[in-house]
C-alpha cells in the first residue's frame, strides 16, 4: 500500500501543473486564447522557430529527434498505469498468473462467439467472463452479481457457459426487460456454439431455431412450449436503483433461496460515474457478503467529484452532487489533500488516446474541433453572442466538406436569426487558419494527459480497497484498448471473510 501511495502522490505533483490543459474546453481556444495562456511556453516556442509542419512530421516519425513535445508525451507515460508498481497494475496474463500463485488451475474453455454481437461487446464479454468465471471457482462463489447489467450480455454468459447463478441488477426497468429478451436469443444463438465446441458435449437434440420475432420472451415460451435454460432459474433480473447502502446480500438471498451465510461475486462491466466507487463501497460492506468484486469503470465524467469547483460547469456539477455521495476521490490518500480535478479534465479521461496515437489521424480527431472552436470565435466576436458558450451543434462536421457548409448546418440547429455571408465566412475561416495548427497541439496534449489521469483515478480506487484492509486487489489491463479504450478492471478478493 505504501508503494501505491507513493506512486499516486509522485502523479498528482506531476499533474497539478498541466491541469489548465485538461480543464480547458476546446470550445474555448481560440476565444479565450489558450495558445499563449496554457500551453508550456517551450512547446509554443519550438513550433513557432520551427514550424508545425516539421515538428509534427518529427513527432509520427519513428525515429523521433527529441524536442518540446515529444517530451512532453514522454513524461506523460513515466506517470500512466503502466508506471505504478506491478502489484498494482498488471496485464491479462499476469491476472491469471496470481490464481496460478494460489495453487488454483484456470479454466480454458474457448467460446469463440461471433456475429451475435459487435465486435467490441464480443471481446469484452468473453475476456471478462472467463476470468470472473475463474476468479469465482476458486473464491467458491457460486452466486454473482452483476451492476449495471445492461443488455445482459455478460450475465447470460455467465450463466449459459460457466453455469453460475447471475442476478442482474439495473436501474431501468427497460433494460431489464430487454437483458431478458436478449437472452432468449442468445440461448437459441448459443446452441450452434455448442455444437461446434468439444467444451460443452451436446445432452439433447437442440430444439430447431425458431426466426419469428414475437414481442416478448413470455410469448415465445408460451407459443412453443419451451423453457428457457437460464432465465428464471439461474439467470434473473431485477429493477433497482443501486446505491452504496444497497444491501446486495438481501437481494441475492431472496432471488436464489440462499442462506444468510452465502458468499458473493460483485462484478460490473462499464459502470458508468460514480457506479464504479459505489461498487468498491458496496464490497467492503461486511453485511452484503461479497467476496469476489471486478469491476470496468467508465464515463469519467459522471463522476460526482466531492472538492471540484468550476463555473463553467457549476450547474452540472451541482446536479451531480447533489445527493453528497462522492466518486473522487474515494481514497484518504486523496481526500486529505482535497485534490480536485474537474469535469472536463474527467472528460478528458474518458477519450481514447491508444486510438489516436495508433491510427495517426489528426486530420480527422481534430477537424470537427477547429470547426466548434472557429464557430464560436464568429458567434462571440463577429456577431456578439454572449451566452453561447454551453450551445451544443452535435456531430456536424463531419457530415461538412467545409467550415461554410458547417457555419451554415450549426446556425439553424442553434435556431439563430443571423444573415450569413459566404465570402466573408470563406475569410474569415482563412484568418484563423493558423489557430488549427495550434489547436492540433493542443489536443496531443489532452490525449497524452488522458491517460494519467485514468490512472489517478483508476488507483485512487485501488488505494481505497486497501485502506479497508483488502490486501489481495490489484488492477489488469482487460481488454484491447483500439477495441474497448475503458479496459482496466480492479479485482479484489476477501480472502478471510467472516
Amino acid at each position: 500500500m505504501e508503494q501505491l501511495r507513493s506512486k499516486l502522490e509522485e502523479v498528482v505533483i506531476y499533474l497539478k501543473p498541466y491541469l489548465p490543459i485538461a480543464n480547458s474546453h476546446v470550445v474555448n481556444f481560440i476565444t479565450h486564447n489558450f495558445w499563449e495562456t496554457i500551453i508550456p511556453s517551450d512547446i509554443r516556442e519550438e513550433i513557432d522557430l520551427k514550424g508545425t509542419d516539421f515538428v509534427f512530421s518529427n513527432f509520427w516519425s519513428e525515429n523521433q529527434i527529441p524536442d518540446s513535445l515529444t517530451h512532453f508525451v514522454a513524461s506523460t507515460k513515466y506517470n500512466n498505469l503502466n508506471s505504478y508498481p506491478s502489484s498494482c497494475y498488471m496485464k491479462l496474463d499476469d491476472a491469471y498468473n496470481v490464481l496460478k500463485s494460489w495453487g488454483y488451475k484456470p479454466m480454458n474453455k474457448s467460446l469463440n462467439l461471433k456475429e451475435f454481437m459487435g465486435a467490441k461487446k464480443m471481446h469484452e464479454v468473453e475476456v471478462m467472463a472467463k476470468l470472473v468465471a475463474n476468479f469465482s471457482k476458486y473464491a467458491g462463489t457460486d452466486v454473482i452479481v452483476d451492476i449495471g447489467g445492461g443488455k445482459g450480455y455478460l450475465s447470460s454468459l455467465l450463466a449459459l457457459a460457466y453455469n453460475f447463478n447471475v442476478l442482474g441488477i439495473d436501474s431501468q426497468s427497460i433494460n431489464s426487460e430487454g437483458a431478458r429478451n436478449r437472452t432468449i436469443k442468445f440461448e437459441k444463438y448459443w446452441q450452434s456454439i455448442k455444437k461446434k465446441s468439444n467444451n460443452f458435449p451436446e445432452e439433447k437434440p437442440t430444439p430447431p431455431i425458431i426466426k419469428e420475432k414475437l414481442d416478448t420472451y413470455e410469448e415465445y415460451y408460451e407459443k412453443y412450449s419451451r423453457k428457457s435454460a437460464v432465465l428464471g432459474s439461474t439467470y434473473k433480473q431485477i429493477t433497482e436503483y443501486v446505491t452504496e447502502n444497497t444491501n446486495i446480500a438481501h437481494l441475492a438471498q431472496t432471488e436464489f433461496k440462499v442462506n444468510n451465510k452465502e458468499e458473493f461475486t460483485l462484478i460490473g462491466l462499464h459502470t458508468c460515474g460514480s457506479l464504479g466507487t459505489t461498487c468498491l463501497k458496496l464490497f467492503t460492506e461486511p453485511k452484503n457478503n461479497l467476496k469476489l468484486l471486478m469491476n470496468v469503470g467508465c464515463c469519467y465524467h459522471l463522476i460526482e467529484e466531492e472538492f471540484t469547483n468550476d463555473p463553467f460547469w457549476d450547474d452540472i456539477e451541482n446536479e451531480l452532487n447533489k445527493n453528497e455521495s462522492y466518486g473522487f476521490p474515494v481514497s484518504n490518500c486523496l481526500r486529505e489533500k482535497k485534490f480536485q480535478l474537474g469535469r472536463d479534465a474527467r472528460m478528458c479521461a474518458s477519450q481514447s488516446p491508444d486510438k489516436f496515437f495508433n491510427s495517426k489521424d489528426i486530420i480527422n480527431s481534430t477537424k470537427p474541433l477547429f470547426y466548434r472552436a472557429l464557430l464560436q470565435v464568429y458567434l462571440v466576436q463577429e456577431l456578439g453572442y454572449k451566452n453561447i458558450s454551453r450551445c451544443h451543434v452535435g456531430r456536424l462536421a463531419h457530415k461538412c466538406l467545409t467550415f461554410n457548409e458547417y457555419v451554415h448546418k450549426a446556425v439553424k440547429r442553434l435556431q439563430l436569426n443571423i444573415e450569413i455571408d459566404n465570402e466573408k465566412i470563406n475569410a474569415f475561416y482563412d484568418k484563423y487558419l493558423i489557430e488549427y495548427e495550434r489547436l492540433k497541439v493542443f489536443f496531443i496534449l489532452k490525449q497524452a494527459l488522458a491517460q494519467v489521469i485514468e490512472g489517478l483515478i483508476i488507483m485512487d480506487r485501488l488505494l481505497y480497497l486497501h485502506e479497508q484492509g483488502i490486501n489481495e486487489a490489484f488492477v489488469a489491463k482487460l481488454f484491447d484498448p483500439l477495441l474497448s479504450p475503458r479496459n482496466h478492471a480492479i479485482i479484489a478478493l476477501k480472502k478471510n471473510l467472516t
